[in-house]
Parts: C-alpha cells; structure tokens; sequence
C-alpha cells in the first residue's frame, strides 16, 4: 500500500513538473511577446520609413534603455541629396587620394588636399540607415542637457568623472594661474563646473568632458590650458575653441588669443564659454547631434549653409570615435540610458545608399574581342561563369577596376542583355563608340537617379536629375525588364551618358511643353526659395545672367505681393523665384529668346580676367590683383580707394571700381579689414564672425566666405590662416 501511495506521489510530483516547466515556458513566450510589442510600440513612428524599424529593433535589443526620438526633417531626400551634392560643388569633399567613384564628376578641386564629393558619396553618409549600428549610432547622440531627475544628475556627474578619470588636469579642486603668475583656487570641482555649465547653455555634459578630453587629451592636458604659456599667463581653452594653425606654435597662440579676446582668465570661464559657443553655434539652432552640424537639414536659419565642415565623413568617423570613449570608460552596457536624435527624410529609397568602391566609373561600349570570354560572378577566373560570349559581342561596361588580381589581371564590370552584372578580364574587351540607336529629347518629370548602368541594383548613381531637366535619349528597347522596370540610356546637357528608368521621363516638345529655359536679368540677382514664399527658406542665390529651366508659371501662392515661377538650376535645385519687381513691373527673368538680343550689351557691362570677375555689384579678386591686371581687361575703369583715385599697386576689400557705366565694389578674399593683404588679424575676425561675436556686411562679409555657401564658418577661418602662412591658395 505504501508503495503505490509512493507511486501515486511520484507521478504527481512529475505532473506537477510538467506543469510548471509548461507554465514557465507560457511566461517566457509572453515575455517575448510583450518585449516585442514594446520594442514596435517603442518605433512606431519609424514604421514608415523604410528600413529603420529592424535596424533599431537589434540595437534596442541590445540596450533596452537606449531612447530613440525622431526627427521628421520634411524633406525630400532627393532634394537634399542635390543640395548637398550637385546643387553646390564642393560643400562637401573627399581627400584627393579617393577612387573616382567617391569623386563629382565636376572635377573642382577645393584645395591641395580635398576634392567635391559626388553625389553616391554625400548619399552614403547621410543616409541614416547606414550608421543605425553599434560602430557608427553615436553621431545621433543627443547633445542637449534635458531635463533629467536629481537621481539621473548625479549619475551623469558621475558619467563626467567616469570620462575624465585619466585627464590628470580634471582632477581634484581646481587650482590655476591667473594673469599675473599669482595661483588661486575655486572651491568646485571640474565635473561640478561641467555640470553647472551643461545645464546653463542646454549641452550634454558627457559631450562637454567627451569633447575636453579629445581636445585636450589624457595624462597632464595640453599647452593650451596650463595658464602659463608664454604671452598669454593667466588664459585657458579647453575646447581649443579658434585654435587652428600651420604649427603647434601657431595653433596654440591662435587658441590662448581666442581665450583673451573672450576673456576666459580661469578654467571655470574657459569651460562655461566654451560651452557657450557650442551651444549657441549649433546646438540651440536645433543641430544637437554631430549628424545635424555636419549635414544642415534644420530649418531654423536656413537649410544646408551652417555646416561645421565639410568633410562629408566628419560626423560618422567622429560618432565613432566617440563610441570608442564611452566603450573604454564602461558607460556602453545593457543598462546605459542613451538618447538618439535619428532623422528621417520623405521619399526615400527601399534600399540604402551603397558604399562607392575602389573602381573608375564610366558608362561606355565595347565588345569582345577573342572567343568563348567568360562572364565571372567576381573578380577572378575562380569565381562562377555566369556566361559565356563570342568574339564581337558587344556589351556596357560600367566599371573599370583599378585592382589587379593574385595573376595581375584586371577584371571590368559589365552588363550582359539581360540586365544581369558580371565581370570580364579587361584583356578581352576593346572599347568602342557610343552605340547608338535613337537621338529624342525627353524631359526628367520627378527627382529620378541617374546611374552609370540599367537597374538599382550593382550600378551606381552619378548624380540626381531634377524635374524639368531636358535630356537626350540615345537608347531605348535594349533592357526592358531589369529590377522591373525598362532603363533607356541619356546624355545630359553637359554630356554624360547614363540610364534612368523611364517612369520618370516622358517624350519632350519645346513647341508644345510649359517648360523654358530662362535668365535671370536682376541685377542683384535672384533668390530660389524652397516654397513660393518671401518668407521661405533660400536654397541658392543666383547671379544676374544665370540661366534656369522653368517648370511652372505662376504658381498659387498665399503671398500674392509676388508672381512665382518654378524654377530648376543646372546642379538641379529645384525651388521658386519671382518673375518680376512688383512695383515697377520691371522684369527680374526673361525666356533666353527674349535676352538672345541683348547679350552682348549685358556681356560688355562686365569685367573678367585671370584671378578676378564681376558677379552682381561685386568685383570678386583673388589675394594680389593688381590696378594693373584690372586695367588690362577694363581700360576705362576708375578705381577709388575711399575718395582717391588709385592708378598701382595691389587692390583691397572695400574699393571701388567703375566701368562702362556701371560701380562694383572689391572684394579680396581673405582681406577683411580692407589692407589688401592676407593676415592672421584676417583670420580672427572671420573666426569672431563664425562665433557670432563680430559684425561684417557688403564687401567684407563676402571676403569672409572663401568656400562660397553663403555662410562664415571656423573652415572659411582656417583657410585665411593658411592662406595668411602660404600653406593655401585663396581662390574665386
């Protein structure tokens, strides 16, 4: 009897079991269930934006704690992409040591070392899909204080002193020399004074210490903080605010004379000013991720011109580093509570931008010049044979590798009929002319890709057409069904040859179509604005003269004080204008048949010759024209320093010229004080001007903006030190 009650107890305790393990699994299950929901709920805002949602899901897998906001910018990502690309060469560069497919086919050089970016570059790293990973997420960091709980206030001080544990020179009460060699004390500590200051100017405290340790260093700190250096006792930068130069000599006096011209005569000054200029540069103008003062796609003062600088990589490699920082002190774990400012665009592409490659990019015929050619899948004779092609086959090559493999071979990228991608050793391929089969003019009706081969997939873009482009059609019927669409090969006006899908171009007719080509016949030129709004965002501001392509007439607009045509420019940005002075009726654009007769009236009103040329009422010189130089080009021209009439020597910012009629004043790069030579009083008052601590307007605001965007920045400042030490060549 006592064993079957055992028996009887046994298998209860085992049902029991089962039950339980059941029970626990359920639990686990909704555990899941729940996380995920919490996860989606979490990203919801995103799941309309292609991508995102499964790229941070892994990262809030990761880090339950991490917050991610989203920032709806309300721009067309096509937009942006010819912003900051074609619509102005050269706001954002490459080093020169780049391959050709990370280059503009513009060519413009922007000085010895960088060149403009094209446009599957600047579309790489702004895509924000392609840094929503561990290494590269930290650009989106939040750099603003907040408004966190006094829990969350001590662990972030203690995040500070976590940062700055081996920066000896942040340790302890703080001691320092003033002015006179006399060493004083203030009863703080520094991650207190980073702390306080955080708080003041709306600034990430973890980015203020993450900020003076990069600057500044481990160990001791620089010369810059040590208020002794010679000639400047008693000054302190810890942010190296201004302290650029071509020697550490230079660097460090142009950093301790910001600190004068500031008057940050103790580190808690330093600190709380340099804060200030943060904050009040960038990140309380709503750019408060790295991500926002690389690439300016916050409405407030404008869009694309107040960019912290223009290496198009700067923010990306920077989050990186930062991630590297916050990694060797421990404050990246499952528990860390981070937030990411991540932007989203309208209109973006199922796919991200791909990486440009190490390749030459062309667009060009050949054939086969020998039997039975192999077609690999990769580079190399060991890779799969996709296909196999006879002598005088003739296929699209669209890319040409600048490799060689392990036999020294190199192998070409092309495209068989079919639309598929292979690779073809370059020793059987001869290439030919551009085969043709049609010449018809076609108009870009929306913002369309324009790649170097046919599909979206294994080509690469060369640039963003906008609508109202007119292009020519030189093939069509060839690839009719490659990632599902037909691809019809173009040449643009300035003679590149590439394929666009033609859902985005329809049969053009200058008799019959609305559109037509304008010139803007202002003198002081016109503004494009992003809506038909004086009060709009301005996109570029073009020259009288400048020739567009108009898409629209009189377009409905609440501000009726003005008539409003849509416009397009050459490097394809796409905005409004307005037709004509609403008080005089005086045209400000005319259609080029309207103009054709007054062209040379309107050429012989200008000035141009090496190293100078009008634009508007400016004659824009580069350092050291002479009166002579000018003189030679413009025989009648009066040129007045003030009231003195000046016949030799070097013109300065400031000056006036008259010709034909007409007065320009000069305008020097570099020379902003109006003494006609480049100095480092030069580049101070441009560095003033970027902080927003010195005022400048007509001729001299011009002579500020070296790289042209419209805006004075700390890399317009640089470049006049440089210049001032002949280590960089200013230039129109």
């Amino acid at each position: 009897m006592l064993r079957k009650n055992i028996l009887k107890t046994k298998k209860l305790i085992s049902a029991l079991c089962i039950i339980l393990m059941l029970f626990s699994l359920i639990l686990v299950l909704l555990q899941i269930n729940t996380q995920a929901a919490t996860a989606d709920d979490k990203l919801k805002d995103f799941a309309n934006y292609p991508g995102y949602v499964d790229l941070l899901k892994k990262l809030q897998t990761a880090h339950p704690n991490w917050k991610f906001e989203i920032y709806k910018t309300g721009l067309d990502w096509y937009e942006v992409i010819v912003a900051e690309s074609t619509g102005y060469h050269g706001r954002n560069v490459v080093p020169k040591s780049k391959s050709g497919a990370w280059k503009c086919t513009c060519g413009k050089v922007v000085d010895e070392s960088w060149v403009c970016a094209s446009t599957a570059t600047v579309a790489y790293y702004m895509d924000p899909r392609n840094s929503l990973n561990e290494d590269y997420i930290f650009q989106f960091e939040k750099l603003t204080y907040g408004s966190p709980t006094a829990t969350e206030v001590k662990q972030m001080q203690t995040g500070v002193e976590t940062i700055l544990a081996d920066c000896k020179y942040m340790q302890g009460t703080i001691k320092y020399y003033d002015t006179k060699g006399v060493q004083k004390t203030i009863n703080k500590t520094y991650s207190q004074v980073i702390m306080e200051a955080a708080k003041k100017y709306n600034v990430s405290p973890y980015h203020l210490a993450s900020k003076i340790k990069q600057e500044q260093g481990s160990g001791n700190g620089s010369l810059m903080i040590t208020g002794t250096y010679k000639g400047y006792a008693g000054y302190y930068n810890y942010f190296n605010v201004g302290a650029f130069g071509a020697t550490t000599a230079d660097i460090i006096a142009r950093g301790l004379t910001t600190a004068k011209d500031y008057g940050w005569t103790d580190p808690e000054k330093a600190i709380n000013g340099g804060a200030s200029v943060l904050s009040s540069n960038y990140i309380s103008r709503g750019q408060d991720t790295l991500y926002f003062e690389k690439f300016d796609v916050v409405p407030s003062g404008g869009l694309y011109s107040w960019q912290y600088m223009t290496n198009v990589s700067g923010s990306k490699s920077e989050g990186e580093s930062i991630r590297a920082a916050y990694q060797k002190v421990g404050m990246i774990t499952n528990n860390s509570t981070i937030t990411f400012k991540i932007p989203v665009y309208e209109n973006m592409p199922a796919m991200q931008a791909s990486i440009p490659g190490s390749e030459q990019i062309v667009t060009e015929d050949v054939k086969i010049n020998t039997d039975k050619v192999a077609v690999k899948e990769g580079k190399g004779s060991t890779y799969k044979t996709i296909a196999t092609l006879s002598k005088n086959t003739n296929i699209l090559r669209i890319e040409i590798d600048n490799s060689k493999d392990q036999n020294g071979k190199q192998w070409d990228k092309v495209v068989l009929s079919d639309g598929r991608k292979g690779y073809v050793m370059r020793d059987y391929l001869t290439k030919l002319s551009v085969q043709s089969n049609a010449n018809e003019s076609y108009v870009v009706f929306a913002y369309t890709n324009f790649r170097n081969g046919p599909g979206v997939t294994a080509t690469t873009i060369l640039k963003v057409l906008p609508p109202g482009q007119v292009v020519t059609v030189v093939e069509k019927g060839k690839y009719k069904n490659v990632d599902g669409e037909e691809w019809y090969r173009i040449k643009t006006s300035d003679g590149v040859y590439g394929y666009v899908g033609t859902g985005y171009i329809k049969p053009y007719n200058p008799n019959t179509s609305q559109i037509d080509q304008v010139q803007v016949v202002c003198k002081d030129g016109l503004n494009i604005r992003k809506e038909p709004s004086s009060s709009s965002t301005v996109l570029k501001a073009v020259a009288q003269n400048t020739v567009l392509t108009r898409i629209e007439k009189n377009v409905k607009s609440s501000d009726t004080k003005y008539t409003w045509d849509k416009v397009s420019t050459s490097g394809g940005v796409v905005g409004y204008v307005v037709r004509e002075d609403p008080q005089t009726k005086q045209a400000w654009i005319k259609s080029l048949s309207e103009v054709s007769g007054s062209t040379s009236s309107q050429t012989s009103a200008t000035i141009t010759g090496t190293g100078f040329k009008s634009s508007d009422a400016n004659l824009l010189c580069n350092p050291n024209i002479t009166v002579e130089n000018i003189k030679k080009v413009a025989t009648d021209a009066t040129i007045k320093n003030g009231n003195t009439v000046v016949t030799t020597g070097k013109v300065a910012t400031g000056w006036t010229i008259t010709s034909k009629g007409k007065s320009y004043a000069v305008v020097v790069l570099g020379d902003i004080n109006g003494d006609g030579t480049i100095t480092t009083v030069d580049a101070a008052r441009a560095l003033k001007k970027a902080a927003g601590k010195y005022q400048a307007s007509g001729a001299y605001l011009k002579a500020m903006d070296i790289n042209g965007d419209g805006s004075v920045t700390t890399v317009d400042a640089a470049r006049i030190l440089k210049a001032a030490a002949n280590k960089y060549k200013l230039s129109i």
